[in-house]
């Protein structure tokens, strides 16, 4: 075994990946990428179409206090860096992939690297990855992603808990369908007595976060932490998602209470088949929620909270309809 290798797991490891909750090993952490003035640099330059920033509350069970913050586009990445380091901030790096080739590698690497080791997964793919920024005390409530994914650790401590996949007492099948047909976010309603069946970890940098495919979590910060959450898709993980749009489009929509979420089989075969047919003849709307973050909050590195209050709402910088807005609008105008 090279334990040089970013990742050097146990075979046992490899046969569990992505079945149940645990925490393994990584190296990616001392790369270079990851050091402070690597990391400021990449926030200086970002595409800010594709910098998120949030805040939040301290109360767990109130995931309403989660709101979106604009960024204005004379903040540098020092700023940035600043503003999260002592305030109450959130940043999502997104596409990180598709904008730094360094990103892409890592990335690439990673998922060959399973594909190579994890036969149960059948070819997995990445999807999407999004780098984390975060404050100390920074939480992400309690909620679930379409996509099956994991946090690959790089700085700081945060806690994480992760409970049981696809049970209904935490996550309702409604709330589930309406989450894979994106007509809500990720987050759930939250009980603290869900945290008797959670595994909860204390991740260092070096570690790396996995669980199964729709198994809910959330996290706490312990300091100022970065992270790396990548998505992937693998062909059976296309099984749930038309299962779950069939249900939510066509079941749910002929009125149907009882809907099954069985995966295999011909039923289930029949469900996915009518969803893609039903969907190309007339494509089901969804609503796209990054379109219209609006926010009266914006990222101020001089205030204690690394925030400050607008005197009116704004359409927040990484907004669709921001981006849209600023192209719409002649040369002139652009400062």
């Amino acid at each position: 075994m090279n334990t040089s290798a970013p990742i050097t797991w146990t075979p046992e490891e490899y046969d569990r990946f992505g079945t149940v909750p645990m925490v393994s090993k990584h190296r990616y952490h001392e790369r270079t990428l990851f050091d402070e003035p690597e990391l400021v640099s990449l926030l200086d330059s970002y595409p800010r179409k594709w910098l998120q920033a949030f805040t939040m509350g301290e109360d767990p069970c109130n995931a309403s206090e989660w709101r979106c913050v604009d960024i204005a586009r004379e903040t540098t990445g020092e700023e940035l860096w600043q503003a999260v380091s002592h305030g109450r901030l959130w940043l999502n790096i997104t596409h990180i992939e598709e904008v730094s080739d360094d990103y892409a590698q890592l990335v690439k690497g990673m998922y060959e690297h399973l594909d190579e080791h994890c036969a149960h997964l059948q070819n997995p793919r990445a999807n999407y990855s999004t780098l984390l920024i975060s404050s100390p005390g920074a939480q992400v409530y309690y909620h679930v992603d379409a996509e099956p994914n994991m946090l690959w650790h790089l700085r700081g401590q945060k806690r994480v808990w992760i409970y049981p996949a696809m049970d209904t007492r935490l996550v309702p099948q409604n709330l589930l369908e309406d989450i894979y047909a994106g007509e809500i976010d990720e987050n759930l309603p939250f009980d603290p007595a869900f945290d008797e069946v959670a595994r909860d970890f204390l991740l260092s940098p070096g570690d790396v976060a996995s669980w199964p495919h729709n198994g809910p979590h959330r996290i706490v910060n312990q300091d100022m932490n970065v992270s790396l959450a990548t998505s992937y898709y693998t062909p059976t993980i296309y099984k749930r998602q038309y299962v779950q749009l069939a249900n939510r489009f066509v079941l749910r929509g002929l009125g149907l209470k009882s809907r099954s979420m069985a995966e295999d089989g011909v039923l289930p075969a029949v469900k996915r088949f009518t969803y893609r047919a039903a969907n190309k003849i007339r494509p089901f709307t969804r609503r796209d929620r990054s379109a219209s973050y609006i926010t009266d909050l914006q990222v101020d590195p001089h205030s204690p909270s690394g925030l400050r209050k607008l005197d009116k709402p704004v359409i927040a910088s990484f907004s669709k309809k921001s981006e849209r807005s600023q192209l719409d609008q002649p040369e002139t105008q652009v400062s």
